[in-house]
């Protein structure tokens, strides 16, 4: 018997032409991916899809179910709000597929406000990665998702809107030596113990991994880099004050822990050290009102920190430019 995920791979292979970009869309790897279709095809007896040096392109039998998976996804959709509904009342439930970092700078806040700006609507936050937010939009188990665009592939089948870009800074414990220095560089940072995510963006590596390599040559960068992975701001800047680890953050995800001294920024910062916050979803598809009363007020958050990320290091005297 096929499966909505039968439905939903088959289409994205259709729609990409590629077992390598369906993949990506998906948010699996592409050896997981042919393994699915290769035990899709055998419970059909039979193949979908015809494989070339170009891509693939649909069987008899691909064009078959292709043309019904559409039509059976979307009125499964709408089965499943009118289920939501029913099961509440007049009850609707917005799922956002939620970053972390951006989730916990400004869509905590959105979704907060949410609670009175749409009493009717549950909001659920699934957290993970950019690719979990990737993956659970094409999936269809959120209908927005929340994460850094530095990270955001474009070729995904989903759409993207910028919100106001959020500087970040360097934080350590109170007392800390590098706080002593009105000047420090780079490499006089990153030779401290790093608390880093998981998966750093491009536009962050790139410089991270010179000035490191630059502490290493000195002969006193510690020898783990990063020293800690943590996936969650919240739980990394709690951390600080027992440790001499450092950790790029932003106002939203540390004010908290700056405004009991416990914390400390680092006076050092360049334009390349910045989130960039963004909300996506599928192309093309409409709105509901949840949606637009959420993304209306994650706009309200963003513009907030964003000028009152400005303002605190306008008073440390340094830049708040992003690029």
């Amino acid at each position: 018997m096929l499966e909505t995920r039968d439905l939903r791979l088959l289409r994205a292979i259709a729609s990409n032409g590629s077992l390598v970009r369906a993949a990506r869309e998906l948010g699996v790897s592409q050896p997981a991916l042919t393994r699915s279709l290769a035990a899709l095809e055998a419970k059909l007896r039979g193949p979908v899809f015809e494989r070339s040096r170009k891509g693939v392109i649909p069987t008899n039998l691909g064009r078959v179910l292709l043309a019904e998976a559409d039509e059976i996804l979307l009125r499964l959709e709408r089965l499943e709000r009118t289920a939501t509904e029913a099961n509440g009342g007049s009850m609707r439930e917005l799922r956002i597929a939620a970053g972390n970092y951006v989730t916990e700078a400004v869509g905590g806040r959105a979704a907060a406000r949410m609670l009175a700006v749409q009493p009717c609507t549950r909001v659920r936050l699934i957290p993970g990665d950019w690719a979990d937010v990737q993956r659970l939009l094409n999936a269809r188990e959120a209908s927005l998702g929340l994460l850094d665009l530095g990270g955001f592939d474009r070729d995904s089948g989903l759409e993207a809107k910028a919100l106001p870009p959020l500087p970040g800074f360097f934080l350590a414990r109170r007392g800390h030596p590098l706080s002593r220095l009105d000047a420090p560089t780079l490499a006089d940072i990153l030779a401290w113990p790093v608390i880093l995510i998981g998966r750093v963006t491009q536009n962050l590596q790139g410089p991270m991994v010179t000035a490191r390599e630059t502490a290493r040559l000195a002969a006193h960068a510690h020898a783990a880099f990063p020293a800690m992975v943590n996936e969650s701001p919240a739980a990394a800047v709690n951390l600080l004050p027992y440790c001499d680890a450092v950790l790029p953050l932003t106002l939203p995800n540390a004010g908290a822990a700056l405004r009991s001294g416990e914390v400390v920024p680092i006076r050092w910062r360049e334009p390349w050290l910045c989130l960039h916050p963004g909300v996506v979803r599928l192309r093309n598809r409409p709105l509901g009102e949840a949606e637009r009363a959420f993304l209306d007020l994650l706009q309200d958050a963003t513009s907030m920190a964003e000028a009152e990320s400005r303002a605190f290091l306008q008073d440390l005297g340094l830049s708040a430019e992003c690029l």
